[in-house]
């Protein structure tokens, strides 16, 4: 567990003095990368790994089933995939750098694959990490190239090309090998965690902010939808009543158009036409029916 801020467990505040609470504002990356170089001290290479870290000791481990496997049938398959001494110097780095890690209360480092490649430290942000050959190199000879590339290691944080402004890979070189430089690529790595941390809280506090901006801004889409639908509705309510009493008020003068109609055909006709009373007897009834005074009256 890479981590430079943060409170220790009992069994490190027990000998670790001089160590912060965890309340209040984020401290500078600087200040908490001195504290935890003074917690860490000096970080030195594993000679051998008899005292291996739990997924070193898997890997070899595996290797030595292999070669328990062999032993018993020479024609079996697969081969130790640790024996040649650029992988065991590779497994003597990465032990040595889980090594520190935990204790300084740290956790066990998580290879994900088989030939140890895939690697990640978890932390505030998890650290995914390789150690092996550079992809590049200026040797003009090919097989030299190739050779020197079996001797040659460059460790690097993969999370550090978001922070082109630190340090996040290293490598054999004049200045030194690896082994030399594991106090500098232990703290580099702790950095990287926390730079990766703070971006990681950074966009996910913007995150939170645009969400919280965007459901604002349905809630009121949706406010506004449902005040408008509501308008809507109340005015076609307003329109079907008004409609209807235009509606009942033209029947009303139809119906009593029709009733003085017929009062009128009955005093130019009287009784000289015999069918005149069948055809008034209808004619008011439909009047009747479309009067809605009259249908009050009888409701």
């Amino acid at each position: 567990m890479i981590e430079m801020g943060g409170e220790l467990p009992p069994e490190l505040r027990a000998r670790i003095t001089g160590e912060p609470g965890v309340e209040g504002e984020p401290e500078s990356i600087d200040v908490l990368t001195e504290r935890f170089r003074k917690r860490l001290g000096k970080v030195t290479a594993s000679r051998d790994l008899t005292r291996a870290d739990p997924a070193i000791a898997k890997l070899l481990k595996r290797d030595e089933a292999i070669r328990q496997q062999i032993a018993s049938s020479p024609f079996y398959w697969e081969k130790p995939l640790f024996e040649s001494s650029y992988e065991r110097r590779r497994l003597r780095i990465l032990n040595s750098l889980f090594l520190a890690f935990a204790r300084v209360g740290g956790g066990s480092a998580y290879i994900r694959d088989r030939e140890a490649r895939e690697i990640s430290i978890s932390g505030p942000a998890g650290v995914s990490i390789t150690l092996d050959s550079p992809k590049k190199r200026q040797a003009r000879n090919r097989r030299t190239d190739r050779a020197e590339a079996k001797e040659t290691l460059e460790l690097r944080a993969e999370g550090g090309r978001h922070h082109p402004d630190i340090v996040s890979n290293w490598m054999d070189d004049d200045a030194g090998k690896l082994e030399d430089k594991l106090t500098e690529i232990v703290i580099g790595l702790a950095i990287v965690s926390e730079r990766e941390s703070r971006r990681w809280q950074t966009e996910m506090a913007e995150w939170r902010r645009k969400r919280e901006a965007e459901e604002a801004e349905a809630r009121r889409k949706a406010k506004e939808t449902t005040e408008r639908e509501e308008r809507e509705r109340i005015a076609a309510q307003e329109r079907a009543r008004r409609d209807g009493l235009l509606t009942a008020a033209m029947n009303w003068r139809s119906a009593g158009l029709i009733r003085e109609y017929v009062e009128a055909r009955r005093a130019l006709q009287g009784t000289q036409v015999p069918e005149f009373d069948d055809w008034a007897r209808w004619a008011l009834e439909e009047a009747d029916r479309m009067d809605p005074l009259f249908n009050i009256e009888r409701s």
